[in-house]
């Protein structure tokens, strides 16, 4: 795979193996390989695109959206607020279009990020992303978390599902001392009583929210991104 940048920031996400259609031209096959990659290379209409190998965030951006999904601000946080690195053994429920699992399972890898969706369309689309992000550390498990977990001796459990306080006890029985808890819901109602179900953690509840600055004219864009969900961490401290 291959990422195409145009003279507008426009991003092309590409295979490589079959020439390219854009708003400046074709691009033929035979530009895009490895030799060229970091070097500008011509449509044939001679406008310039810049020719790089594309990194998990550039599959993110581009992955095929089904459910409405976790935003980078959010999985940055998780990544931030909870200390996850590679080898870190964590397990994601509701699943969705899985880009909080890709986003994490390229933080632990080699260690494998096991998944739970119940839904075999949503876990069909994010079986698609995986595939095309190269991403061979995750594996999806058709089950419903409510009914208890699998996995033991956890760093981190994520949540996108609508009754998260449904997976409190069995998260005691699958994370280590220490481990987190991390809930993403987009109602502090269900924030406040998966809060109220925490006993034997230590827990906070935030929200993130991001604005862009036009450097052209100094100012910030008019438009900006921001709530998209509450996240409360939850730490284990007792068992």
């Amino acid at each position: 795979m291959y990422l195409l940048i145009d003279e507008k920031g426009r991003q092309y996400l590409v295979k490589g193996i079959s020439d390219v259609h854009t708003n400046y031209g074709v691009i033929k096959a035979e530009k895009l390989r490895k030799g060229n990659v970091g070097k500008t290379i011509e449509s044939h209409t001679g406008r310039g695109f810049f020719l790089l190998e594309p990194g998990i965030l550039d599959f993110i951006k581009k992955a095929k959206r089904g459910p409405q999904t976790i935003t980078l601000k959010d999985c940055a946080l998780i990544v931030g607020y909870t200390g996850i690195h590679s080898g870190s053994k964590v397990v994601d429920a509701g699943t969705g279009s899985g880009i909080l699992a890709m986003f994490l399972a390229n933080i632990v890898n080699p260690e494998k990020l096991i998944t739970y969706e119940i839904r075999e369309d949503f876990a069909e689309i994010a079986r698609e992303n995986f595939e095309k992000a190269n991403l061979r550390n995750i594996k999806i498990k058709s089950k419903n978390i409510y009914d208890g977990i699998d996995e033991r001796n956890l760093d981190l459990i994520t949540l996108d599902l609508p009754e998260p306080w449904m997976v409190v006890e069995h998260a005691k029985k699958a994370l280590k001392v220490g481990g987190f808890l991390v809930s993403y819901s987009p109602s502090i109602e269900q924030s406040k009583k998966f809060y109220d179900a925490l006993a034997g953690f230590q827990s906070e509840t935030l929200e993130s929210l991001v604005r862009n600055w036009d450097m052209r004219v100094v100012r910030p864009y008019s438009r900006m991104l921001a709530h998209t969900g509450f996240l409360t961490f939850a730490r284990f401290i007792e068992k």
